[in-house]
């Protein structure tokens, strides 16, 4: 299980978006877990969303994006961390663990809010070869199911969940 920062999730808006966000950590890395809402008002852009994922989508949908806590407290999204940083390197049995948390938080986050679906995308290759690595992983939460190789690159995701 990963550490909570918050016993609940953040909810909070930036512009026209909203989103919730939830800090956690594991072993001693802190990161961040943004579910923000899939944009369902403008019409051009859900049919270019439902056409990319096969399937129409319908309200309470997700994005779904993490990073390390300290990028996305300075606006450096995705940046490596710098080569002085003070923590352990995260290995194998680490990333199966951040693994397994984003199956739980993902959990957690759909009981609460009981979302259709979440959409998610590798911005990496060696994030894709995570992705895949942990979606092989038994399932013990809820029953989702996952449509993998999503968009022109096939780094998307889609993950639809009972209430879809």
């Amino acid at each position: 299980m990963p550490t909570l920062h918050q016993t609940e999730f953040i909810e909070a808006t930036v512009g026209e978006i909203q989103y919730h966000r939830l800090d956690f950590s594991i072993e001693d890395h802190d990161f961040v877990m943004i579910f923000s809402d899939v944009e369902i008002s403008d019409v051009e852009y859900l049919q270019m969303r439902s056409e990319e994922v096969g399937f129409s989508i319908p309200e309470r949908c997700y994005d779904v994006k993490f990073d390390r806590l300290e990028n996305f407290d300075s606006g450096d999204f995705y940046a490596p961390p710098p080569p002085d940083a003070i923590f352990s390197k995260l290995g194998y049995q680490g990333l199966m663990r951040l693994g397994k948390a984003f199956s739980e938080i993902i959990g957690l986050h759909y009981q609460l809010y009981d979302a259709k679906a979440y959409f998610a995308m590798a911005e990496t290759r060696k994030l894709k070869s995570f992705y895949d690595r942990i979606l092989q992983q038994p399932n013990v939460g809820v029953p989702y199911e996952i449509i993998i190789n999503l968009g022109e690159m096939r780094r998307g995701y889609a993950i639809k969940t009972p209430s879809f």
